[in-house]
């Protein structure tokens, strides 16, 4: 064998590799989008207020309690009491500690956030 066969039999193989990796994302991708949709509807089937067409705003409402509620502030003080320790253990991240605080902000920060978008355009 020369050097040109075992090269394009490396070129041949790292295509084919790509060519699966590139059909089981797809795959993952199509299963998670599923997933997604089968969450939803039994959210709706066990919730009926949510499956509701008419009070959108009541909706609207309950869905923004839910993410900024008690439950939820409590998970990102613990969250980040868990970036604090792995800081002083030395085994924190800090793309994934900007990436967690940035989520606090936009979460709680939201409403805050749309007004001033609001009355910018106004």
């Amino acid at each position: 064998m020369n050097l040109s066969t075992t090269l394009g039999n490396f070129v041949n193989k790292g295509r084919t590799a790509i060519a699966a990796d590139k059909a089981r994302k797809v795959d993952v991708d199509r299963r998670a989008a599923k997933t997604m949709m089968l969450m939803a509807l039994c959210l709706a089937a066990v919730l009926p207020e949510l499956a509701i067409a008419g009070p959108w705003d009541t909706m609207g409402t309950q869905v923004l309690a839910i993410f900024t509620g008690g439950l939820t502030r409590t998970i990102a003080i613990i969250t980040v009491i868990a970036c604090g320790i792995a800081a002083m253990a030395g085994k924190l991240s800090w793309d994934w500690a900007i990436k967690i605080i940035v989520g606090i902000v936009l979460i709680f920060g939201a409403a805050a956030i749309v007004d001033y978008l609001i009355a910018a355009a106004s």
